[in-house]
């Protein structure tokens, strides 16, 4: 038998299907954990004669050499030997060249090579990965083995994601119909008919009625031979077989590269620096912006939006089931350090947290005192993490400055939870009623308030009652001129509830409204929103909630609204 050399790879006009690799140990009946579409290549290894001596990661590969054996020639990898050089003594060239060059060396991913050692497996896949983001192709893992007696993995091969053999023409027939027989051709005659005469609303329903899936784009196969393939060899994974070639185009265009299926996501470290903008209350849009500073344009970040709203998510979720547990802790902590601060919470029937509140013995020395007399409380802050909505009472101090009364969470927007609300209020203000309160128009919140605070004066804010009106009566107000110029006069005016009735009538009279629903119901409500009303109560240049959502403005500068209970906390 001729000698053959044993790093020489195959040539290429020789299917390795059909021929034993010329570098090939000794097969091991061992369990092979995977598929592979090269048989025996997850059993093969390449001998490199002593291969510990080119363990370096950052060695160039010098290229191939023809080697003759008997009457043919096998290519072969010649490798370079340790020779590391100062730059501050090579020649022909400046410092500044040297370290120049050196970080472009190190910038760019090496193109892997026969001998190349990694400390980890997770090290290879990372290079390999990182090699094909540079050359525009996508990459994942395919025939793993281990060993029999410790179960340990020892060998790895990656792949090209195109490494299948593409489909057959009979094969694309049968997915085309698996996917016509989803539904039979009377259902799709049916629906046809249905959407004919019901329009576009009704054809949004017949898609789905059936069941019908959405075919989905499927990415093309052509067995693509570009691999690479490591060994556990003493502690270190070493590569042992490595093809470079693709039969397909890649990608040539970076901004295209994060779409490829191995290159989506977010590095480790990156997850890392988005969670410190996520703390910062740094919404998705501007999260996304300092990325872009940070890879120079928008279109190289290798992730969008998307990813960035979705990896926010987890970071919300992951301490989502010990928030209210440790919120309690820290409403306990600050109960220790001032005995005033007062907080009080209830369960529901499955053990739940129902409903919060809380207030710190300064705005209840400031309430009892001086600032009982006009309150604004308003639930438009969102929601938090839970589903509930956040809940503040907001005073007015003599500086006209607005300061917070209280704070709680609730279940929902019902009126049994409001009752609980203003029924914990009262109990922490000692028993006092707020003189005046403003609301937006909810009838929960009016029972609640009429029930708890029977002697007190309640107000609805007119913006959004306006807010409402014109969103009927636009059409309506554009086709009268001068309708809506009379309206605030006859609102703005009238100085008491007699000059009101009576510009309302000479209003309605004029327009000829007495058949418009809206004004109508504008008049049977104007006693919880006419200013003349509450000539005789204090609220101090209010006619809306707006200070209590300026409140909630700044609040949201602080700390997102969906964020957790007790960062809410400590922010208010």
């Amino acid at each position: 038998m001729s000698g053959l050399d044993l790093n020489a790879t195959p040539t290429e006009d020789v299917e390795m299907d059909d021929v034993e690799p010329l570098f090939c140990t000794q097969v091991v009946p061992e369990p092979v954990v995977g598929e592979s579409q090269d048989p025996d290549l997850d059993v093969h290894e390449a001998v490199v004669g002593n291969s510990d001596r080119y363990s370096g990661r950052g060695h160039e590969h010098n290229g191939e050499q023809a080697t003759s054996v008997g009457n043919q020639n096998f290519p072969t990898t010649t490798f370079p030997t340790d020779t590391t050089t100062n730059p501050d003594f090579a020649e022909g060239g400046s410092d500044g060249e040297a370290i120049g060059i050196t970080e472009e060396i190190l910038s760019s991913p090496q193109e892997p090579f026969i001998g190349m050692r990694f400390d980890t497996l997770a090290d290879a896949r990372a290079h390999y990965h990182a090699y094909a983001a540079k050359l525009g192709f996508s990459i994942k893992n395919n025939t793993s083995k281990k060993k029999a007696h410790t179960n340990e993995l020892e060998k790895q091969q990656f792949v090209c994601n195109k490494y299948r053999a593409p489909k057959t023409e009979e094969q694309i027939e049968q997915e085309k119909m698996a996917f016509t027989e989803d539904v039979s051709p009377v259902q799709l005659d049916d629906d046809n008919d249905e959407e004919q005469e019901a329009g576009p609303s009704k054809r949004k329903k017949t898609a789905s009625k059936f069941g019908v899936k959405r075919k989905r784009e499927t990415i093309k196969q052509t067995k693509c031979r570009a691999r690479m393939f490591v060994k556990l060899i003493n502690n270190k994974w070493e590569v042992t077989f490595f093809i470079a070639e693709h039969n397909h185009p890649m990608i040539v265009k970076p901004s295209l590269i994060k779409y490829l299926r191995s290159h989506r996501g977010i590095p480790r470290d990156e997850k890392e620096f988005l969670r410190c903008l996520h703390n910062c209350n740094l919404d998705t849009g501007r999260m996304m912006e300092v990325m872009s500073e940070f890879y120079g344009e928008d279109c190289i970040v290798p992730y969008g939006p998307r990813t960035i709203s979705n990896l926010r998510s987890s970071f919300r979720s992951e301490n989502k089931e010990l928030d209210i547990s440790d919120t309690l802790e820290y409403f306990k902590e600050l109960q220790q350090k001032d005995p005033e601060f007062f907080y009080e919470f209830s369960f529901d029937s499955e053990n739940r947290v129902e409903h919060i509140f809380w207030v710190d013995s300064l705005a209840r020395r400031a309430y009892a005192e001086a600032y009982h007399d006009c309150i604004l409380f308003d639930t438009t802050f969102c929601t938090n993490i839970f589903s509930m909505p956040f809940a503040p009472f907001i005073g007015i101090n003599r500086h006209e400055q607005s300061f917070m009364l209280g704070c709680g969470f609730l279940r929902d927007e019902k009126e049994d939870n409001f009752e609980w609300l203003f029924r914990v209020f009262l109990k922490a203000m000692k028993g006092k009623q707020p003189t005046n309160i403003i609301t937006d128009q909810d009838w929960a919140m009016r029972n609640a308030i009429s029930a708890i605070f029977p002697l007190c004066c309640h107000r609805n804010c007119r913006w959004h009652i306006m807010k409402k009106a014109n969103e009927k009566l636009g059409s309506f107000l554009g086709r009268h001129p001068g309708l809506a110029e009379d309206f605030n006069e006859c609102v703005d005016e009238s100085m008491t509830v007699e000059e009101f009735e009576a510009n309302w009538a000479e209003l309605i009279q004029k327009w000829e409204l007495s058949q418009n629903e809206t004004f109508n119901w504008l008049k049977s409500n104007a006693h919880t929103w006419v200013p003349c009303y509450f000539r005789d109560r204090f609220f101090p240049f209010l006619q809306s909630t707006q200070r209590s959502e300026g409140s909630n403005t700044v609040l949201k500068r602080c700390i997102n609204p969906k964020k957790f209970n007790q960062a809410l906390c400590e922010a208010v």
